[in-house]
């Protein structure tokens, strides 16, 4: 039977893993860390017993390979799909401004919605349906030296449209700031949004924690069809042999495996002996942007959405899960070498801004959580020199999340990058 070594125990590893045992391969899991999920997972706060995620996720009815993942895994039960995309913003005076796409069929809904969003003039909901037409057209190649935001002014969207719309998506899709992230990949996430059909433009939210929607299901699935998974154990070296590789890691040598995948960042990666020869990531420099999560548990429950975007404001979104609320900022750079102390205080001076009815004597406890390399920053430079990343050694596969040159760090990339390794090993064109 073909041998397969996943190293990496993330999303993209465990996507690979699963498919390739689907495929009724032999496969190993190594994962340095004693957990599964990489940048994504879940855990108990011993305070409150909740389970909280690392950073929270929304994903999207375009998240294709995501969503056929989750079914491959039985756990498509395990997230909640919109019926249609409704989403609330909030402005600094506390009004709710809604982009509600649930009257009427595509695309006339989304037409109607964006007509309907209360936070833009009239001529700026009309620029914004413009923009929408556009999106048919534009080309990723002939933008991809621009910035988002030089691409949403070339649109003719103004500094209140970029506030009030275009910077809460970007940020939150991009996990960068406008000014430095590559108008080609914005317009491809745009695209997949809205342009694929209604079901594309629907959010879907987990109802569980990530590691239970995604990481035990994987890993129960794997180890049924018979592959293995081993935990707290580093990945070192590899060693041609003779055609086929040898792994050496932080415990043992694995010999003779007939391909060895890589889901591992880039830092990563450049740490493992003799990768070398086989790929080249030196001249790949990744910068990466920080996501920072502030979970409040509260006396009373004063939010009626599921979630919510703050229009203008130092958070970007808050999720409500009942007894907590979780508030999360993306390229969160200001914040993120601020003390704890700082911050709450902070959260306690700007939320009321968009939520009056919040005070902060409604706070029983909180948790802070600052991911200082959540995901990398797809600048164009960034996205052109991904593109020219290439293997010299079919043995190897690469396998990430940034690996796909178009699509920013987020789940979606990194179960299609799995899938795609998968098919690889298997001959399968996807």
């Amino acid at each position: 039977m073909t041998k397969v070594l996943v190293a990496g125990g993330g999303i993209a590893g465990l996507s690979c893993a699963a498919y390739l045992a689907e495929g009724g391969w032999d496969v190993t899991v190594i994962e340095a860390s004693p957990k599964l999920g990489g940048r994504a997972y879940s855990f108990m706060d011993e305070k409150s017993g909740d389970v909280i995620d690392n950073g929270q996720h929304i994903m999207m009815g375009c998240y294709e390979n995501t969503l056929d993942f989750l079914k491959l895994v039985s756990a498509e039960d395990k997230v909640t799909v919109q019926d249609n995309l409704r989403v609330a913003f909030v402005d600094r005076e506390g009004n709710e401004h809604y982009l509600d796409a649930t009257s009427g069929n595509y695309p006339l809904n989304l037409g109607k919605s964006i007509l309907k969003y209360s936070a833009l003039t009239l001529k700026e909901r009309l620029k914004v349906l413009d923009l929408f037409i556009d999106l048919i057209f534009v080309q990723e190649d002939d933008i991809i030296d621009l910035s988002v935001r030089e691409w949403l002014e070339q649109e003719h969207q103004d500094e209140n449209t970029i506030k009030a719309l275009w910077e809460i998506l970007a940020i939150g899709t991009l996990n960068s700031r406008i000014d430095e992230a590559s108008a080609a990949v914005f317009v491809s996430i745009l695209k997949r949004m809205f342009l694929g059909g209604n079901d594309a433009t629907k959010i879907v939210l987990p109802n569980v924690g990530l590691s239970e929607m995604y990481c035990k299901q994987s890993a129960d699935f794997i180890r049924k069809k018979g592959g293995s998974i081993k935990l707290s154990e580093r990945v070192a070296g590899i060693i041609k042999n003779n055609g086929r590789l040898d792994v050496k890691t932080s415990k043992e040598i694995y010999s003779d495996y007939d391909f060895v995948v890589t889901a591992v960042p880039v830092h990563s990666l450049n740490k493992i002996e003799g990768i070398e020869d086989v790929i080249d990531c030196s001249k790949l420099i990744m910068k990466y942007s920080p996501i920072l999560s502030v979970h409040l548990w509260l006396k009373e429950n004063i939010f009626q959405e599921k979630f919510y975007g703050l229009i203008d404001s130092p958070i970007h979104w808050l999720f409500n899960h009942g007894s907590y609320i979780s508030l999360v900022t993306s390229a969160a750079y200001d914040l993120t070498g601020l003390h704890e102390e700082e911050l709450i205080n902070l959260i306690y001076k700007e939320l009321p801004k968009n939520f009056p009815v919040f005070f902060p004597e409604i706070v029983l406890s909180y948790k802070i959580i600052k991911e200082k390399r959540a995901t990398f920053v797809p600048s164009s430079e960034n996205v052109k020199t991904r593109n020219r990343i290439t293997t010299a050694n079919g043995n190897i596969i690469l396998c990430g999340d940034w690996t796909e040159p178009m699509l920013p760090a987020t789940i979606e990339s990194a179960v299609m990058s799995g899938r795609k390794a998968a098919s690889r090993v298997l001959g399968i064109e996807v």
